[in-house]
């Protein structure tokens, strides 16, 4: 049906679409039209349009109107509608016509309208609402007729004639205020319809709806109310609300039942005009909505007053009660025995429902008195078909007029072979039926009976055994069982069972049983094969029983029974490392290293080291830190262990950790304050570390965490001297070997300190010096909060978060961040424009990228940005630098933390922000691989990194361990002949054949025996090896001597002297023997390339690049394969990792990744021996300069410890490579090792030396000349000074600037031994004591503690390592 049917139709030129739209609005409107709810505007043809409206209502207001005026975009228009698209002219109007007058200058006008009659009767009958209305018409000049035959009004009226002579805009506007009042007329006005019978039937007898302002009128079958709106609303609320309503009510249909006849009656009494309709598990109420309403909630209260009891039955009686009359017998039963009735339903449970608890009481109680359950175990074997026929015949007597008893058969437990019975039914036949059962089992059942054995061997040869005593078949079984002990099962009658079991038990406890135990476990193998024969001959001319008897420790031995000779060809020429390992080799590699940036406090480990002053909890801020979040409990732990107990410098108190805390126990150190360096202060912090550590081992205490004590407030150690306390201490404790289980040291670094970043990096780079002692690793790994983490972004693009300095980067790009105003002033910044030239300081705009050339830094291109601390832009800067290295095909990128340092900008925003853009743009990158995040600062380093983990999934990130410089491990002596023959772990059980005899008298069974004994030895043979024999051999070639003895089934034993004896069948010897002689060919042939290895390993030096950037020398074969060309399976390095090698490119390749490095040779002179990290030279060669490239391992670690202190920038660093003065610098350095071997040796030292272009060819070709001493200072002492930090020996009057501006400084390696304070007359450093005057100081510095000038007096005493050329 069309949802607009009511059409109106006008003429009209052209609109367009927006014009349509406007009248459309127009039309709807009843206020503007009197119009309403309408359809589109359709264009029927010619002039001619169509709207529809939902409602004829609304159709027959718009038609009151003759004109429509309508203001459009093109001005206004004026529309006539008709109920016919036939087309109107002005002249012939619809709905109103002009009437003649005698006037000419009077015009007559008239105008009918069709309204609801029941409006009409209300004019008529309301005096007040009509005389309104006429009123209202009379102020416009109108007369008024009501047509009540026509359901019409008619309106009439004159009008004068206009300025023009005309009455066309007289005439229009009299329709328009005569429209008016009519619209105002209908929305005053309601006419309600009332259809239903009992709502008519409401208002004809309701006072209130005939009113002087409401009233009704009846036609057939309905009742019209009309009045005033406001009026009305009210009367037809009350209507709606009596009108009849209907309620569904879901319902349990057995509760219902319970209920009904109470409910109905409720009903009847209370609800007489609610209708109840009764459906499936549903009652439907209609009627008036109180009376509804009411009935539900009554019915809702008589359901919950219905009680329920569930009673847990067996599920056979439950089956039983479904298939049987039992429910409706006692659901008739209890509705006439008891008051309230009970209904049942069997479901999973019995559940009886009642109004009454006492009801269902009884009727459970009467349930459980009437119904009964019995399952009856049948033992031992029966006629089960015998027993079936008779209870069938039973249980169908007690059926014979009704289901009262039924009966099933279950099978017993897996295995039993028993069968259970179950009957269920009614109590008195279920009795009448088990007594039935009983009867038959006491008449019909069998039975069996056990027998325990004394000796378990029985068991496994109870049949020989049978045959050996002569037992006859009889009507009972036997079966030997070791569970659940060693016994026989006797089956059968009753009777015969009990028979046979005491005639057995006789014969079987007077056994005899015996062990015969011969050497070597190959004795059982030859009684099995080649002596079987034998063995059964013994057994039944002894009359005896002869069992092997495997114990737990022997194996099953399986000789090789073909018996040629073995081969004489020779093993390849290999050697095993555990020839070279040391006795203290299990501490190697056990304990790990971490460097922690956190607060000890949080710390989840076993033990915190915590320092005190004056055994007092809160003398230091450590101690105050634990105090505030562990609280009084550790105060009083702590006084209850230090209040009586008297305690000295370095010693140290165990102290029981409060569960507030991270750690089970808490080591406190009673320290000193600083008293410069050969003070107590630190001799009592060492020992007081070292017995933390020695305490952890003892106590098998897993892990550790130790902060770095001393320099703070209280006890003001230098930095530099705390930490190289502490990780003497720990590199001395893995030297131990006594770890123990010891297996993680933590040392904590607090950050937020102003020294945070300089201490990390001292403490990183003193523990990665410890790593390796003698050539051996001592530790298993160093690890920081601070390693690199790498995210995998797309599918091949890396992103590297890393904690470092942008300028030693070697990316493709680097981009500076900067605010372009200070630039000469910021490290970083001046790095940049000293490098890449004046014309960066070009100003930047905001958000856009500045690119420069990048000059001497290793980059293509520099990108500068300026951020100014807004995310968005820095997201979007991200995204630009991306694009821009893409379109430049670059590979690789460096980007800072913009705006995060001195931009002051919360660090989070920041790596939110460059995270955002860097995801934002993966789309779209394929040159582009690596991008580098590189952040100075350890807590900006942990905030980007803390938000990479939340932005990215674990899946793609990965954490880059430091790989440690590993050096090669020294060969050690092979163990002694008795250390091998002591890890041979010979265990005299597992080498010996037990036999176990049994017979029927003690005569028999010894003579069996020594049968058996002499059999054997007759095929036994024996060796004795001596210790000069045995000592050619390794480690492998014993533990192979080991297998081939215990393959072969022979015995093995040892002697004091060194001496080893092997036993046993005389294959096995003989073939024992020829391995013997074998592996000590094999020895031969080791030895001998083993001393031309180590002939070679002292002339020539094969290195391999590490992934640190550092040289590592390879071991001993590795260095003879490479030197002899022997690379068919490739070199391993000393981590164990394989290589392929390529000679002529001097390449080696990871087998499995296919990884690359590069390989070095170095050839040492007779009187020298060249570092690792050296460049090869030619036999005539001294001295070489080498430069180093910037992208190396190398050059950033010179360049990182420079710029620590030094905010300039290096243009190169170079290596002195001087024969000469190496020679006689390792020389003295030996010279101070020996003389300082209980006071710290050399104390060699990486220090600086400021010097001009003048001087330094001079040194580098002869070295530091003290005669040199006073060009620029002689404060301390006319010697070479060396400064501790770069920023020193970097001012203009050390390092003179060049004309370019360039400036020189050395990094030299200094022996500064033993020192004290300096002064500006010395020419040698003073006596260290009186009573010895040519015993002298190595050095003297500015200051004793924290030193930061060295001075030294021998020229030999320091050796230019590196040449660094800044600006």
């Amino acid at each position: 049906m069309d949802e607009y049917p009511y059409p109106l139709f006008f003429e009209a030129t052209d609109f367009t679409d927006r014009e349509k739209e406007k009248v459309r609005r127009y039309f709807q409107k009843r206020r503007d039209s009197g119009g309403g709810d309408c359809g589109n505007l359709e264009k029927l043809g010619g002039s001619v349009y169509k709207i529809c409206f939902k409602e004829k209502e609304d159709q027959e207001r718009v038609l009151q109107r003759k004109f429509h005026t309508i203001t459009l975009p093109s001005g206004e228009v004026r529309l006539t509608v008709s109920r016919t698209s036939s087309p109107q002219t002005s002249d012939q109007p619809s709905t109103s016509q002009s009437l003649s007058s005698r006037n000419p200058n009077i015009k007559g006008l008239e105008k009918t309208f069709m309204i609801d009659v029941f409006l009409l009767f209300f004019l008529r009958d309301n005096s007040k609402a009509y005389k309104f209305f006429e009123k209202q018409l009379s102020s416009i000049g109108c007369t008024v007729e009501l047509n009540f035959d026509e359901e019409e009004v008619l309106v009439r009226g004159e009008v004068d004639k206009g300025p023009g002579g005309g009455f066309g805009g007289a005439a229009e506007k009299w329709e328009c205020q005569v429209d008016r009042v009519f619209i105002r007329l209908t929305e005053t006005y309601l006419c309600y319809h009332v259809l239903e019978p009992k709502l008519v039937k409401m208002v004809l007898q309701d006072p209130s709806f005939k009113t002087d302002d409401i009233k009704y009128y009846t036609e057939s079958g309905y009742a019209v109310v009309v009045g005033e709106v406001d009026a009305m609303k009210e009367k037809i609320a009350v209507l709606e609300k009596s009108r009849p309503t209907k309620k569904e009510v879901p319902i349990v249909e057995k509760k219902f039942k319970l209920i009904e006849e109470e409910f109905n009656r409720e009903m009847h009494a209370n609800c007489p005009d609610v209708t109840i309709i009764r459906g499936t598990a549903m009652i439907t109420l209609e009627g008036p909505d109180t009376e509804v309403q009411s009935g539900a909630a009554k019915l809702d209260e008589l359901i919950k007053n219905v009680k329920e009891k569930r009673v847990k039955f067996p599920t056979a009686l439950l089956t039983f009660m479904k298939t049987s009359d039992a429910i409706p017998k006692y659901q008739t039963h209890f509705q006439q025995s008891l008051r309230n009735p009970v209904f049942f339903e069997v479901g999973s449970d019995l559940v009886l429902s009642s109004l009454s608890s006492d009801a269902l009481n009884m009727a459970e109680a009467a349930v459980m008195r009437d119904l009964k359950v019995t399952t009856v175990q049948l033992q031992g074997a029966i006629d089960l078909n015998r027993l079936k026929e008779i209870l069938t015949k039973a249980k169908n007597e007690a059926n014979s007029r009704e289901l009262r008893v039924d009966v099933s058969y279950m099978p017993g437990a897996s295995g039993t072979g028993t069968t259970k019975v179950q009957l269920v039914g009614y109590s008195e036949d279920v009795a009448k039926l088990n007594e039935v059962l009983h009867d038959f089992q006491l008449n019909q059942v069998s039975t069996q009976e056990t027998i325990n054995l004394l000796h378990p061997e029985i068991v496994d040869c109870i049949d020989k055994i049978l045959d050996l005593i002569g037992v006859k078949q009889t009507k009972v079984s036997l079966q030997a069982s070791h569970f659940p002990n060693p016994c026989v099962i006797v089956s059968g009658p009753r009777c015969h069972v009990q028979e046979a079991k005491e005639a057995l038990t006789s014969t079987l406890s007077s056994l005899i049983v015996d062990t015969l135990t011969l050497d070597g476990p190959g004795a059982q193998q030859y009684f099995q094969e080649e002596g079987k024969v034998t063995k059964e001959l013994i057994e039944s001319s002894c009359y005896v029983i002869i069992q092997e008897k495997q114990t737990a420790a022997t194996p099953n031995v399986q000789r090789p029974r073909n018996t040629s000779r073995l081969s004489d060809t020779p093993r390849s020429l290999s050697y095993s490392s555990s020839m070279y390992s040391t006795a203290g080799n299990s501490a190697i590699n056990r304990t790990n290293l971490k460097i922690k940036i956190s607060s000890l406090e949080n710390e989840q480990v076993d033990v915190l080291v915590v320092p005190m002053l004056n055994k007092q909890l809160t003398s230091t801020n450590i101690g105050k830190s634990l105090l505030s979040k562990a609280g009084n409990i550790l105060k009083f732990n702590f006084d209850s262990v230090l209040a009586s107990c008297a305690i000295a410098p370095g010693d140290v108190q165990l102290v029981d950790a409060p569960p507030s805390l991270g750690c089970s126990k808490i080591f406190f150190i009673e320290c000193l304050p600083w008293d410069g360096v050969r003070g107590k202060s630190v001799q009592a912090l060492g020992n007081g570390l070292k017995r933390c550590l020695e305490l952890c081992a003892q106590q098998n205490l897993g892990s550790v965490a130790i902060p770095i004590i001393g320099p703070g407030i209280v006890l003001k150690y230098p930095l530099r001297e705390a930490i190289q306390v502490l990780t003497d201490i720990i590199h001395r404790f893995g030297l131990s070997a006594s770890s123990g289980s010891l297996t993680n040291i933590h040392i904590v670094i607090k950050p937020g300190y102003p020294d945070s970043e300089a201490c990390y990096h001292d403490v990183y780079k003193q523990l990665s010096l410890n790593m390796n002692q003698g050539g051996q690793a001592i530790f298993r790994s160093l690890t920081t909060d601070l390693d690199d983490i790498i995210i995998k972004v797309g599918s091949t693009v890396k992103l590297h978060v890393v904690f470092g300095d942008i300028s030693n980067e070697t990316t493709d790009a680097v981009v500076n961040t900067t605010s372009f105003e200070s630039f000469n002033l910021d490290g970083v910044c001046n790095d940049f424009s000293t490098l890449a030239g004046p014309q960066v300081a070009a100003k930047v705009n905001q958000g856009e990228i500045f690119v420069t050339q990048s000059g001497n830094f290793p980059s293509k291109a520099i990108l500068h940005v300026h951020g100014k601390q807004d995310e968005v832009l820095i997201e979007q800067l991200v995204c630009d630098i991306i694009c821009y290295c893409e379109s430049h095909k670059y590979n690789s990128v460096a980007i800072p933390a913009m705006c995060a340092g001195a931009g002051g900008l919360d660090p989070a925003i920041v790596a939110r922000a460059i995270f955002r853009g860097i995801k934002s743009s993966a789309s779209f990158m394929n040159s582009l691989t690596d991008i580098r995040l590189v952040l100075i600062n350890i807590d900006v380093f942990l905030t980007f990194k803390e938000e990479a983990m939340q932005m990215y999934s674990s899946a793609v990130i990965n954490r880059v361990l430091p790989v440690l410089p590993v050096q090669v491990q020294q060969q050690q002596p092979p163990p002694s002949v008795s250390a091998y023959l002591s890890s041979l772990h010979i265990n005299s059980t597992s080498q010996q054949s037990v036999f176990t005899f049994l017979g029927l008298s003690k005569e028999d069974v010894d003579n069996a025996m020594g049968k058996l004994k002499h059999q054997y030895q007759t095929q036994c043979s024996s060796n004795t090896f001596s210790k000069e024999e045995l000592e050619p051999l390794s480690q492998d070639d014993m533990m192979e001597l080991k297998e081939l003895v215990e393959s072969e089934g022979l015995f093995m034993q040892t002697d004091q002297s060194g001496t080893l004896t092997v036993s046993g069948l005389k294959d096995g010897v003989t073939r024992v023997m020829q391995k013997m002689s074998q592996c000590q060919f094999m020895a031969l042939a080791r030895e001998v390339r083993v001393r031309e290895e180590e002939d070679l390993y002292l002339r020539v030096v094969w290195c391999i690049l590490a992934h640190n950037g550092n040289w590592e020398r390879l071991p001993r074969t590795a260095n003879h394969q490479l030197e002899r060309d022997d690379l068919t399976k490739g070199i391993t390095d000393a981590q164990g990792l394989t290589w392929e090698v390529n000679l002529h490119r001097m390449v080696a390749t990871r087998s499995l990744n296919r990884q690359t490095t590069k390989l070095k040779r170095l050839e040492n002179l007779p009187d020298f021996t060249f570092p690792l990290y050296w460049d090869s030279m030619a036999a005539s060669e001294n001295m070489t300069v080498i430069p180093l490239e910037s992208s190396s391992a190398e050059y950033r670690t010179v360049t990182k410890v420079f710029k620590r202190t030094v905010a300039k920038t290096v243009m190169k660093i170079e290596r002195l490579q001087n024969v000469h003065l190496r020679r006689a610098y390792e020389a003295q350095k030996k010279h101070i090792s020996d003389k300082n071997a209980r006071e710290g040796g050399a104390g060699e030292k990486l220090l600086y030396h400021g010097t001009t272009q003048e001087n330094c060819n001079s040194i580098m070709k002869t070295g530091f000349n003290r005669r040199f001493a006073g060009q620029n200072a002689t404060s301390y002492g006319r010697g070479t000074y060396f400064a501790v930090n770069a920023n020193y020996s970097a001012h203009p009057g050390y390092s003179k600037p060049a004309a370019d501006g360039s400036q020189l400084m050395f990094v030299a390696r200094v022996l500064t031994g033993v020192y004290t304070q300096g002064r500006h007359d010395m020419k040698v450093p003073p006596p260290r004591s009186p009573q010895q005057p040519h015993d002298r100081y190595d050095s003297v510095v500015d200051r004793i503690d924290n030193p930061s000038m060295y001075v030294v007096f021998h020229d030999n005493q320091a050796y230019p390592d590196y040449l660094i050329t800044f600006k």
